[in-house]
């Protein structure tokens, strides 16, 4: 992690973006100590969250393939 502080900011507007509230909270007070979160904790979270998208992704692909199979064929 190389002893670098993340600010209290940016863990605000990453975890804000997480809940679907990309916009989040002020930003706060710029002379805010750091979060005490390392570089390897956000890189995990990161990593899971792209985890989670991919395999909600394959799921929702895989329910239109299905669709598509199963529909019946619209009248014209």
């Amino acid at each position: 992690d190389g002893g670098r502080s993340i600010p209290a900011g940016f863990v605000r507007l990453h975890d804000a973006a997480a809940t679907g509230n990309p916009a989040g909270p002020p930003a706060g007070d710029p002379d805010a100590p750091a979060a005490g979160i390392t570089l390897s904790a956000i890189a995990g979270t990161v990593a899971d969250n792209y985890t989670s998208c991919h395999a909600t992704a394959a799921q929702l692909s895989a329910l239109q393939d299905w669709i598509d199979l199963h529909a019946p064929e619209p009248t014209p």
